[in-house]
């Protein structure tokens, strides 16, 4: 199934797989794609509630069946030096697109920051405020990291990590929306897809330029997506933002999947057809509306590369003619169209709720022209 794109789900909890690593169930994991493999880091368990070091991939540049076993090692060797956390939040960055940045500051717990450079091993990072941080966002040459959080209760802050130092170089102080969660447009810009007050609100898309520090706040138009929190969202290679689940009230929300389009301006959104979720698809996170962890080893495809009209799929094959070393590249051409505007395959991979740390991390797989959401 290499000519379509595919937006697929990955939950787990005690999936035996016939490998050197045996998956559990876990939240609050971090993941990252680079060299055709998706890198998962920490998160919580339930031996471990206060976080793990657990390092392992998913290797994307073969075939699967959601019905086989999965192609996944086991580093967690390489790890055994990094702080046992979970809430992180990652990106891939650096001159050459090569280094995954690891943050634990989504909790009030410990902070500290990671690198883990070409494939190797894992180096402590730069410090800087003390801050809960909820996004990293690497630009698109891969220079500097912008991470976004709340320092105070009504204050939020952006901070810049140049890359070539791994020194902060600046910090804006005077934001006061709490915004999530963040696409990087081809343009250089990250979209904040709506606001929280208390659930998210979708009309307003705050605009984050990163090539001059600007903000700027668009009212899109169409079909607005109801008020939710818990989804997760990709960015398509034409250029659609597509929210997939999330709650209102506790409950899921009427509308499954809701898309945007952002090459118009305004951008407009649209709800596709697609048919029921299966049932033992997530519709969130991983608690209840009593507060009961959910987990699921189900995997979960959905195919969405018939305009409006999309579908459940159980295997994918990647489309080598995209292949791309460098993980970077891959992020650039991505974020403008699922970062650039290459053509239709998306994948979002989103392990338990390692979809959401408090937000969601989006990757894309070039060689299958796809974006990975975890």
């Amino acid at each position: 199934m290499s000519q379509y794109s595919i937006f697929f789900f990955v939950f787990f909890s005690q999936l035996i797989i016939t490998s050197p690593y045996t998956l559990v169930e876990r939240h609050g994991h971090t993941a990252s794609y680079m060299d055709n493999k998706i890198y998962f880091l920490g998160g919580d368990t339930s031996k471990h509630s206060r976080g793990t070091n657990d390092f392992f991939y998913l290797d994307v540049s073969i075939p699967f069946n959601l019905d086989s076993t999965l192609p996944i090692s086991d580093l967690s060797i390489d790890s055994r030096y990094v702080i046992a956390h979970g809430h992180g939040i990652s990106t891939i960055c650096g001159p050459n697109k090569d280094t995954i940045f690891l943050t634990c500051g989504v909790t009030d717990i410990e902070r500290f920051t990671y690198r883990y450079i070409n494939n190797k091993e894992w180096v402590p990072g730069p410090s800087f405020r003390d801050v809960p941080w909820s996004s990293a966002v690497c630009n698109k040459n891969g220079s500097y990291i912008h991470i976004y959080g709340r320092y105070d209760d009504n204050k939020y802050l952006m901070t810049i990590i140049d890359t070539t130092t791994w020194n902060l170089v600046s910090s804006d102080l005077n934001i006061t929306n709490y915004l999530a969660p963040e696409i990087l447009l081809p343009n250089g810009k990250i979209a904040y897809i709506g606001e929280r007050i208390n659930n998210l609100l979708f009309r307003n898309i705050y605009i984050y330029d990163t090539n001059d520090g600007t903000w700027t706040n668009m009212s899109t138009s169409g079909i607005e997506p109801s008020p939710r929190r818990l989804h997760t969202k990709v960015l398509t290679q034409d250029g659609l933002i597509i929210i997939y689940g999330g709650v209102n009230s506790g409950l899921p929300v009427p509308d499954q999947i809701s898309v945007l389009d952002t090459k118009v301006n305004p951008f407009i959104w649209s709800i596709p057809n697609i048919d029921p979720a299966p049932s033992s698809a997530p519709f969130r996170r991983y608690r209840n509306s009593t507060h009961d962890s959910i987990y699921s080893d189900q995997i979960h495809m959905i195919d969405v590369s018939e305009e409006n009209n999309y579908k459940w799929v159980k295997s994918f094959t990647p489309n080598n003619t995209y292949a791309i070393k460098s993980p970077g590249v891959a992020h650039a051409v991505i974020i403008g169209g699922t970062t650039g505007g290459i053509a239709t395959v998306i994948i979002i991979i989103s392990v338990s709720y390692l979809l959401y740390r408090r937000k969601r991390t989006v990757i894309y797989a070039p060689q299958a022209k796809h974006a990975i959401n975890c």
